[in-house]
């Protein structure tokens, strides 16, 4: 880049491309010196201390003031990166102008790369430089040189001319070095004396290094300026705290960059708490940029918010007029971010305005406070966010026995109502849960994602909840949810409470209970809690035989219901014509309560089957079988018709098919020396005959795209191909190694078919990600994890997973987590055949780009659409830096394999004209980072099957990604 592209990109307005041009220069290398050290290079000398070489500095200075300063001037000029010397024969009055030009001059082509933005070594080179400034000052400050009115004016002179200059390396590294003279200078006495020439000279450099540079183009010099006026307000208040400054940090909140943001929130923050003399100018500031700050609370950037309410609530604190009752609400709500500190944050500022005390208010009273705002604002789902943003900082959520004793009460005395109990019970046992777990709620992300548990809260919630939790079960039996929250309570306790004597009739009642829902309840999400709480119980020898006796239970009732059912129609068919002529019969009024109880039974045993293996029952044939005529029914009859026998029939016998399957193969995977082999033989020959009438049933379910069906029948395929799949060759016994299942290509056809469909037509990304649409997001993303099992397990090649993996880029935010981990694990099965899965998944885009423009290179390059692929063709790479040395197989697989595709699309009678495919090199040029330096020395040998001709007629803006591929390859040292 020459010295004129420097000087655009300088006086550009947009900083954020002035970065990017910065981190993609290359380092300068350190020329050697001739003779002694330069006064630069004892400074950054590890071996030498700053006091030695200010002392020997002082020293030369005495004998020879024109060469101290000179080497001064030198030390500014060569921190920036400049190569010029200021000859030793400069003499005063020194011509600031021409020692400028001439360092300009010296930068060569790689002046937008100089020590104060080297990543490795700017902070302990600025550190290095600004402690020498320091040094110098406060040894000079003691000698006469101080008021020689040479010293400082000429080295205060240059540093400001040099801030000036429109070279940035220049402007950057002279404004860092005179704010630390400033820093320096404030612990000077005369500074303070508004009519000392110190505190004039202060003045003036303020002016010229701070307030013309706060606002420079060049990030890094915007944060200097802030950085060091905090520090002088903390340090030195006397001559700082001043309205005008502290405004600086408020303007700040405009600034593009989210590091100079962040950091002036942290100031305001520290400034308002450490100087009481800040707090009102502070509280008059907030209120003027009161929407900025708010703002700036809702922006993308979680960590700004989080700083900015923590603002808010410092001031708060002070006076509540800071904010309205609508920025509170709207405040209130970031509670709920997906972002936990956010979420701290937010809650912070809620407890100061709902949960403290007031006027000596009761917990039970601040606790109605609580669920008021809640039931008038929240959504009923959101209870385990506000527990998890309350429970760090608010005792009150873990205050068990008062929340109990409100539950407790008759309506009229506890003045709860029934949203308010809801609300009560879903805060308490995500208190318990979250308390005794350690666990954060899905979906809710952190930087430090370790959570322990509360030191003894898992026997307090026992010791408080399990004598009474039969109690509550009785009083919200009429509220499914409240009952699901209930049940599993018990799940979080601890277990020896049970062992005891005295405590055993507690637990027999519970048991009863729970059997009692089970049997009456219709809800499913009610019926899987209570026996999966049943799953947590069963190692106590009371409740085996309970747990006997309902599984028992379950399964006569719902044998009788089917045969009752059967009965009615008198056929096994249920689409009989006695079975239409009875349901429109007005003397018969049965049917529909005889749906309900085969319905009803099919819940439970389903919700049992889940968790609990019922295999001696011997139902896989007779659910299996009545799958199969529902499906057949439900798809023949006439939609009039379909009224007797809802489509979750289906659905239900589908669950019970798929758990009925893998208690099965469990079964015969189980070591039995008391089965023959021929039983074990039966066994398997019937448990695969099952498995493939199971799946034919559900690939046509999904095949018939029922919105009511198929997503439930894609999720058990996608498990049952993983559970039947390669890991079972390797058992010993032939039998269950033929248990193993291989799909067809038509299945694997049919299942990215509905996946495309189903993930990716129809809503936008942006649009599906909002809280508004949160559970289709749900549904899509267990969609999306059926799949990428088939990938992360190995059971489909990794190779077809690149029709969805193309979406990875512009579905990100909505289901980037599962398809990396799926990537991961591809990655890790076969490193060549992933470097070719990401070969191919740039692949599709690009050829539908180069079949739109006609196979016009140069105008593909220009298209939005090519450069949404070159963003995707960045993302796929990030998965590589996890381990560069581990992965070098994919991805020189991907770069060879790229390089023959272009050499494969040479035109055979064309001697000037690009192969049809060259722009693919700017794909590949995307993963040249992830390639090692030896490894770009044998690509690039292999890139010289392309060779652009050597002739006039040459279009070489054709030819231009063969330049730029092969330039990125160029290694570094």
């Amino acid at each position: 880049m020459d010295f004129d592209e420097i000087q655009v990109a300088e006086q550009s307005s947009n900083g954020e491309n002035s970065v990017e041009l910065i981190q993609s220069a290359e380092p300068i290398k350190e020329q050697p010196k001739k003779g002694e050290k330069s006064l630069l290079q004892s400074v950054l000398d590890n071996n030498l201390k700053h006091e030695d070489v200010s002392n020997q500095w002082l020293q030369l200075y005495v004998k020879n003031p024109n060469a101290a300063l000179v080497e001064i001037l030198q030390l500014v000029v060569e921190a920036s990166g400049s190569h010029y010397e200021i000859p030793k024969s400069t003499t005063r009055p020194f011509v600031y102008r021409d020692i400028l030009e001439a360092s300009t001059e010296q930068f060569r082509s790689v002046s937008n790369y100089y020590p104060l933005i080297m990543k490795d070594t700017a902070q302990d080179f600025e550190h290095r430089v600004g402690d020498f400034v320091q040094c110098l000052l406060k040894l000079v400050h003691v000698t006469p040189l101080i008021s020689d009115q040479v010293f400082l004016s000429e080295v205060t002179g240059f540093v400001m001319a040099c801030s000036e200059s429109n070279m940035r390396p220049i402007r950057h590294t002279s404004t860092m070095i005179g704010l630390k003279m400033m820093t320096a200078l404030n612990d000077f006495p005369p500074v303070a004396n508004k009519d000392a020439p110190l505190k004039r000279l202060w003045l003036r450099m303020f002016d010229c290094l701070f307030v013309a540079r706060h606002l420079d183009v060049v990030t890094g010099i915007r944060l200097l300026c802030i950085t060091e006026l905090n520090l002088w307000m903390i340090k030195y208040p006397k001559g700082n705290l001043q309205s005008k400054n502290l405004r600086y940090f408020y303007e700040g909140l405009r600034d593009n960059f989210g590091i100079v943001r962040k950091f002036c929130l942290e100031s305001l923050i520290d400034l308002t708490c450490c100087k009481l003399e800040l707090r009102e100018i502070s509280l008059e500031l907030a209120i003027e940029y009161r929407d900025l700050i708010l703002l700036t609370c809702v922006e993308r950037e979680s960590e700004l918010g989080e700083s900015a309410l923590n603002l808010l609530s410092n001031l708060y604190q002070y006076s509540s007029t800071i904010l309205s009752n609508v920025d509170c609400r709207l405040l209130d709500q970031l509670m709920f971010a997906a972002n936990r500190g956010l979420a701290l944050a937010a809650a912070g500022l809620f407890k100061l305005r709902w949960l403290n005390p007031q006027r000596g208010a009761s917990s039970s009273q601040i606790i109605h406070r609580l669920l008021d705002f809640f039931v008038r604002y929240v959504k009923h789902e959101h209870a385990a966010y506000l527990v998890d943003s309350l429970i760090d900082i608010c005792e009150l959520i873990l205050d068990w026995e008062i929340m109990v004793d409100m539950l407790m009460k008759d309506q009229e005395e506890s003045g709860l109502s029934p949203g308010e109990t809801s609300t009560l019970i879903e805060i308490l046992c995500r208190g318990v849960k979250q308390a005794i777990t350690g666990e954060i709620p899905p979906g809710r992300y952190t930087k430090d994602l370790v959570r322990l548990p509360l030191p003894e809260s898992q026997l307090r919630a026992t010791q408080i909840l399990a004598p009474i939790l039969s109690q509550l079960l009785s009083k919200h039996l009429s509220s499914s949810h409240d009952l699901e929250n209930l049940l599993e309570l018990p799940q979080h306790f601890h277990l020896n409470y049970y062992r005891q004597e005295e405590n055993i009739d507690q637990l027999d009642l519970l048991i009863r209970q729970i059997k009692a829902i089970m049997y009456k309840q219709d809800r499913s999400l009610v019926l899987r809690m209570g026996a999966l709480t049943l799953v947590h119980l069963k190692g106590i020898p009371l409740v085996k035989s309970h747990l006997q006796e309902l599984l028992n239970t379950a399964v006569f009732n719902y044998k009788m219901a089917l045969r009752t059912w059967q009965q009615m129609y008198g056929t096994p068919s249920l689409s009989s014509p006695r079975a239409s002529s009875r349901s429109s019969s007005p003397g018969h009024n049965h049917p529909r309560s005889r749906t309900r109880s085969l319905l009803g039974s099919l819940r439970l045993i389903s919700a049992l089957y889940r968790y609990f293996d019922l295999s001696n029952f011997h139902l896989t044939s007779s659910v299996l079988s009545s799958l199969k005529r529902v499906f057949k029914d439900y798809d023949q009859r006439p939609s009039r018709d379909r009224d007797d026998l809802p489509a979750e029939a289906t659905t239900q016998y589908l669950e019970v098919c798929f758990y009925s399957l893998n208690w099965d193969l469990r079964s015969v995977k189980r070591e039995d020396d008391n089965r023959s082999d021929l039983e074990l033989e039966e066994s398997c020959a019937a448990l695969k005959k099952h498995l493939e009438d199971y799946l034919t049933v559900a690939l046509d379910l999904v095949a018939k795209g029922n919105p009511m069906l198929d997503h439930d029948s894609f999720g058990t395929i996608c498990d049952l191909y993983v559970v039947f799949a390669d890991p079972l060759l390797q058992n010993p016994r032939s039998f269950v190694r033929s248990l193993r299942y291989e799909p067809a290509v038509k299945e694997f056809d049919l299942l990215e078919t509905f996946v495309l469909n189903y993930l990716f037509a129809g809503r936008q990304p942006q649009d599906l990600v909002k809280e508004s649409h949160f559970d289709e997001l749900q549904q899509k993303r267990y969609i999306l994890t059926g799949y990428c099992k088939l990938v992360a397990f190995n059971v489909i090649p990794s190779m077809r997973s690149c029709k969805v993996l193309q979406y990875y880029d512009k579905y990100h935010a909505a289901f980037g987590d599962i398809m990396r981990a799926s990537m991961e694990r591809a990655m890790d099965i076969n490193p060549v055949n992933y470097g070719m899965t990401m070969l191919h998944t740039c692949l599709l885009p690009f050829e539908r780009i180069m079949t739109d423009v006609k196979h016009d290179g140069v105008r593909a390059m220009s298209t939005m659409e090519f450069r949404q692929l070159l963003n995707l063709a960045h993302r796929l790479g990030e998965i590589f830096y996890m381990d560069l040395l581990k992965n070098r197989h994919s991805v020189n697989a991907l770069h060879r394999a790229g390089i023959l595709y272009v050499v494969e699309s040479t035109y055979d009678d064309a001697q000037t004209a690009a192969p049809k495919n060259l722009p693919f090199l700017d794909v590949l040029k995307e993963f040249v980072p992830h390639l090692l330096n030896q490894d770009r020395v044998n690509v690039a040998k292999f890139l010289q099957r392309i060779e652009m001709p050597s002739l006039p007629s040459v279009n070489r803006e054709e030819w231009q990604p063969l330049e730029d591929y092969r330039g990125a390859l160029v290694t570094k040292n």
